[in-house]
């Protein structure tokens, strides 16, 4: 990598955290999409990755409404919300950071049913 941020805030190994086997579709989904947008972020495709978190910001949104709200979602809410604030300065390494807040939020987020529609 050229100009990115290093590997030191890289998301945690999600297999050794929570075996996928166990996650719901809905939880792999988004971390698909949180993960996609730390690569994104790593490779400087900024677009790309402001997609990859408007998409798990709508899937955490559409989880709130379903369940209720969580300490969990909330703090994964608000760890996106600050990737894109740490993007639109221009700051792709603290961005990256943020995208790994949201995926130990996720993390921790009770297992819910999938949403209907949204695999």
């Amino acid at each position: 990598m050229q100009r990115g941020p290093g590997h030191a805030n890289d998301p945690p190994p999600v297999d050794h955290l929570l075996p996928l086997t166990a996650a719901t579709p809905e939880t792999r989904a988004l971390l698909d999409l949180l993960v996609g947008a730390d690569h994104d972020l790593r490779v400087d495709h900024g677009r790309a990755a402001g997609i990859n978190l408007e998409l798990a910001e709508t899937r955490l949104r559409l989880a709130v409404n379903r369940d209720g709200p969580s300490q969990a979602l909330d703090s994964a809410l608000a760890s996106i919300a600050r990737a894109r604030e740490e993007m639109a300065n221009g700051r792709p390494s603290r961005a990256c950071a943020a995208v790994t807040d949201a995926v130990r939020a996720v993390l921790q987020a009770p297992h819910a049913r999938p949403i209907p529609g949204a695999g």
